[in-house]
């Protein structure tokens, strides 16, 4: 759990620290997946060259198949044998995904944050500055980058919802920047407590409300950034879908050249791999468009990878042990 969070932090800070140099959201989404790619090229071809010799040694594990098929826990052993001499791992097929998974979670709640920060800054920020700001979150049919690619979703969350976000006044926004919640303060949104911490020193704690009034405030401050997309939704449902269809076509190359096994890992890594552009869609239409661009860029980047390496790298078909007569 704390890898978990300092990896998010890590993220997070990397991306806030890119997009305050380039002044683009995109410019800052697309070089953070290439360098993260970059760095995962490496556990691919890994994983590549671990199927060859796989598919190398599946003329022997037929025959272990055979000789012990009464025997399974003796098959199994055996199996496990050849593997380990020829170099083999038995999760190889699962390694993408065993990378992949946790990032995954890790980047939905950077980008999650990240949109919380700038929601912020549209609400604490000069009138004119603000408006400015969220001009530059408009990204192609996107009105607001941080709000999902949903043709049902406001452009723009509403307080209620925005205010009841979980632990959302530990922001390391809001930790390095204490005015901020001075303004919030001011503008009833938030309020502010003091205790004493265990050397005796008075310390300020700070929270944000979830009353009428303090809704009320929230939405009145966002009004004007609704009224420049009156009438419109945030989206139309296309970086889900092309998420979820290019996360499919990239797991389908790789299982398509993945050798043909018993082994119960690779047949529970075959089983996810459809299961997660599913998961990739879902993600996609219910978080912030940003997540959704970045994510479709890796899975576009992750099929043109795979196309690749099934050239680079092919898997000859499976040689059949000949029926003696």
């Amino acid at each position: 759990m704390q890898g978990d969070f300092f990896l998010t932090t890590w993220f997070l800070e990397a991306m806030r620290w890119l997009y305050e140099n380039i002044g683009s959201v995109f410019l800052t989404i697309l070089i953070s997946t290439l360098v993260l790619r970059g760095l995962t090229v490496f556990s691919d071809i890994k994983t590549r060259k671990s199927s060859i010799k796989m598919q190398a040694i599946q003329p022997e594990v037929q025959r272990l198949q055979k000789k012990y098929q009464n025997d399974p826990q003796r098959m199994n052993r055996e199996q496990q044998k050849l593997m380990k001499e020829n170099g083999v791992s038995m999760w190889g097929s699962c390694l993408p995904l065993l990378i992949t998974m946790p990032l995954f979670f890790c980047f939905i709640a950077a980008f999650r944050f990240w949109g919380y920060e700038m929601t912020l800054r549209l609400i604490t920020e000069e009138a004119d500055a603000a408006m400015e700001l969220f001009r530059s979150f408009k990204f192609l049919w996107v009105n607001n980058i941080w709000q999902p690619d949903n043709g049902l979703s406001a452009v723009v969350q509403s307080g209620a919802s925005f205010l009841a976000t979980p632990d959302l006044h530990k922001l390391l926004y809001l930790q390095n920047n204490p005015e901020i919640w001075e303004k919030l303060m001011d503008m009833g949104i938030a309020a502010r407590a003091y205790f004493v911490d265990n050397d005796g020193v008075m310390q300020a704690t700070y929270r944000f409300l979830t009353s009428e009034s303090a809704i009320a405030a929230y939405d009145q401050a966002v009004q004007p950034f609704i009224d420049l997309y009156a009438g419109y939704n945030n989206g139309w449902f296309i970086l889900p879908v092309l998420s979820g269809v290019s996360q499919f076509l990239a797991s389908w190359l790789m299982q398509k050249n993945q050798p043909k096994t018993d082994n119960p890992a690779a047949s529970s890594g075959k089983m996810m791999l459809y299961i997660f552009p599913i998961m990739s869609f879902v993600f996609c239409l219910s978080y912030n468009a940003a997540f959704a661009i970045y994510w479709t860029l890796s899975s576009m980047l992750m099929l043109l990878m795979n196309l690749y390496m099934n050239k680079k790298y092919p898997i000859a078909p499976v040689v059949k042990e000949e029926k003696k007569e």
